[in-house]
């Protein structure tokens, strides 16, 4: 059974991943969650390291998020990402972009005020 806390959508997104060491690898999810996706087609020997997720959506939805993340586990497919950090803008345009895809939005909703969600920054460029 599964234990997961968040809703998992099936939802295809672009991006970019970036290992920390120099290496970035195109991205693409198989689904999302508010607080992680699983990223297919990633390179092996990836666990347990910080990562930075760019995620983009085309279409009627478009928006771009940044997420500081953790690769918690991989396998043969790709590996799952648990969000750590996002900006507060990117958050709510990511959040409004699963409600349009939730079978009951306030399912989501709930998510969130139970805290089910990154950490939430101002990630202002200077």
């Amino acid at each position: 059974m599964e234990q997961r806390k968040n809703m998992r959508f099936p939802v295809r997104l672009s991006g970019q991943l970036d290992l920390h060491d120099g290496e970035y690898v195109d991205a693409e999810t198989c689904d999302v969650s508010l607080q992680g996706a699983f990223v297919e087609h990633v390179p092996s020997g990836i666990s347990d390291r910080s990562c930075v997720l760019t995620l983009f959506a085309g279409g009627e939805d478009v928006f771009a998020i940044t997420v500081d993340g953790w690769v918690v586990y991989e396998n043969e497919r790709g590996c799952g990402i648990e969000f750590e950090s996002m900006d507060t803008r990117d958050f709510e345009a990511f959040k409004a972009f699963l409600e349009t895809r939730a079978p009951d939005p306030k399912l989501l909703q709930g998510e969130v005020a139970r805290g089910r969600i990154p950490v939430l920054q101002d990630w202002k460029i200077s």
